[in-house]
């Protein structure tokens, strides 16, 4: 034992209390753990939102073009009809997911514009 009751090594300030922490300081506490779960949440879901992207982009040029034709041909069929769309809220998925693609050109977007524009509605 060492001088003050306490195991070799150990110290004790005297001049030294542990306080509780303040209010304020549990607060900020607080708001620092909050902020990075935030955080870390808007990290996975941009990780996430971007994973049909990579998906597409790991497609061979081959199969990319005939996923484009046929989600293009589905979309034709099913949102263009001459009955109007059946599916509105699968007509504005198809039409975003439509748009991810590269070969989505001007006419492509015009063909897309309705179902976009009923989503918002």
């Amino acid at each position: 034992m060492g001088l003050n009751g306490n195991e070799e090594g150990e110290e004790q300030n005297i001049f030294t209390r542990d306080r509780p922490p303040t209010r304020n300081q549990k607060r900020v506490r607080q708001v620092v753990v909050l902020a990075a779960v935030v955080v870390v949440l808007a990290l996975v879901w941009g990780y996430l939102q971007g994973g049909e992207n990579r998906a597409l982009n790991a497609l061979s040029p081959a199969q990319r073009e005939a996923l484009f034709q046929e989600t293009r041909d589905s979309f034709r069929l099913l949102c263009l009809a001459d009955a109007g769309p059946r599916l509105p809220q699968r007509c504005q998925k198809q039409a975003e997911f439509l748009l991810r693609f590269s070969e989505c050109d001007e006419a492509c977007r015009q063909e897309l514009a309705p179902a976009l524009r009923s989503a918002v509605r």
